[in-house]
This record gives C-alpha cells, structure tokens and sequence, in this order.
C-alpha cells in the first residue's frame, strides 16, 4: 500500500514537471514570435522601396528609426529583464530567452544602422559614414550597434568553452552597450520623454543587478523570508518599469502600423 501512494505521488509529480515543461516551450516559441513583429511592420515599405516604387525610399527613411530603432532597444530591455525575472522568481524556462534576444537585437540594430546608411540621404545629406556618424547621436548609436558583434560572435557554447574564464569579461560588454544606447537617446531627445522612459526602464533592471540586492533576494527567495517585502518590492519595481516600457511600446505600436500601410509619421 506504501508502495502504491509513493508511485501515485511520483507518477503525479512527474505529469506536473512535464506540463510545466510544456507551457515553459510554448512561452518561449512565443517570446520568440515577438521578435518578428519589427520586420513584419517594416516589410512593406522596403519591398516598395526595393521596387523602386514612389515614396519607397522616403518612407523608410522616416520609419527606419521611429520603428527598428525603438524595437532594438525594447528588445534588447526584455533581454535584460531575463536575469532579474531568474533572481525574482527562480524561474530557468526562459533563460534560452537571453541569447535568443541578444541575438534578435543584433540583427535588428544591424538592419537598422543598414537602411539608414542608405535611405536617410533626405535628412543628413553626404556619404554613408555621414548617415551613421555624422553627428554625436550618430556615433553613440553606431557604436552600440558594433559593440553588439563580439556579443553575438560567442553567444555559443563553443566560444565559451574556447574563451574558458574570459568568456563572461566579454559579455559584460553588455554594459557598455546600455550605456552607450542611452548616451545615444539623451544626445538625441535631451532630457525629453523617450529618454526618461529609457531611464525608468532601466532602473528596476539595473537595481536587481546590484550584487548585495541580487545576493539577499535570491536567499530570501529560497528560505521563503520576507515575503511581504518582496512582494511589495516587485510591485513597485514592475510599476516603474510600465512607466517607461508600456508608452514605448504604445509609440512603436502607432509608428509600427503606420509604417506596414506605408503611411509613415513624418517628425
């Protein structure tokens, strides 16, 4: 009788493990589905302009940015978040999520550093390397998007077993990337709202990456102390992530739609 209770509870353990399993695949094949919507939305324009249709080429210029440029950094926030949703939570099914986003991110910035070297002679006229940086805001932004290649380039089990202890001085450059994006949108919009956002984003991120606060919450989360605090504390720092993310998201949802119709807002 023993026997038969002890396999009824491993047997129902099991079956929750693999349902648990099974929802943790399809959230993160869903997670991965969002990382379409950016060429989704900017589709139509370049195959017109590709076509050599009229408006082609001037309205990706007026999109490129407004659209791949802002999911570029959303991507690269919800990469971010991965890790302080790990501390908060304890969760493992959507770390896979980290490189797959860094990734996306990459081929984001590199197609929008792309199009804009080539579409956005109307708004900064020269070369090429005028397009990209011609002016400060240029720089940071192009330098963000290189600094991206070494991330991406050892983003793999191989590099880091070839880069042994070295592998994760390499992928701090992450940091610099954050840095350098928001040097970007502070030198683009001053102390405007897409800055702020960008700020306000960023600090939740940012404080649950300090190592004293990463170290007392993942012990917290295991012992099951301080509940209350934690649970307040997620509530407050989820609250000022909204407050930069959600109009951001809203923006890129307007800029995005409007772009797909090929009716860019032209700023």
């Amino acid at each position: 009788m023993i026997s038969d209770h002890a396999d009824a509870y491993v047997a129902k353990v099991s079956g929750e493990q693999v349902r648990r399993s099974e929802l943790g695949t399809k959230a993160v094949w869903f997670f991965r589905a969002l990382l379409l919507i950016p060429f989704v939305l900017m589709g139509p324009e370049v195959v017109s302009a590709i076509a050599g249709r009229p408006d082609g080429i001037a309205n990706v210029s007026a999109s490129v940015a407004d659209v791949l440029g802002t999911s570029t950094f959303l991507i690269f926030i919800m990469m971010l978040a991965v890790t302080p949703v790990h501390t908060i939570t304890g969760w493992r099914w959507h770390v896979i999520l980290r490189r797959d986003y860094g990734i996306a991110m990459f081929a984001t910035a590199a197609t929008d550093l792309t199009l804009a070297a080539t579409t956005t002679g109307d708004t900064f006229p020269g070369t090429v390397l005028t397009r990209v940086g011609g002016h400060t805001f240029l720089v940071a932004g192009t330098l963000s998007t290189l600094l991206l290649v070494p991330l991406v380039v050892t983003a793999n089990r191989r590099a880091q077993l070839w880069l042994g202890r070295h592998w994760k001085s390499v992928q701090r450059l992450t940091y610099v990337v954050w840095g350098t994006i928001l040097i970007h949108l502070f030198l683009l919009f001053g102390l405007g709202t897409v800055f702020l956002y960008a700020v306000a984003v960023s600090l939740p991120l940012a404080l649950m990456r300090v190592p004293w606060v990463r170290r007392w919450w993942d012990s917290a989360r295991r012992a099951g102390t301080h509940r209350t605090l934690r649970i307040v504390a997620v509530v407050v720092l989820i609250g000022i992530f909204a407050l930069g993310y959600v109009p951001l998201a809203h923006e890129l949802a307007d800029k995005g739609a409007a772009a797909f119709v090929q009716n860019p807002v032209r700023d």
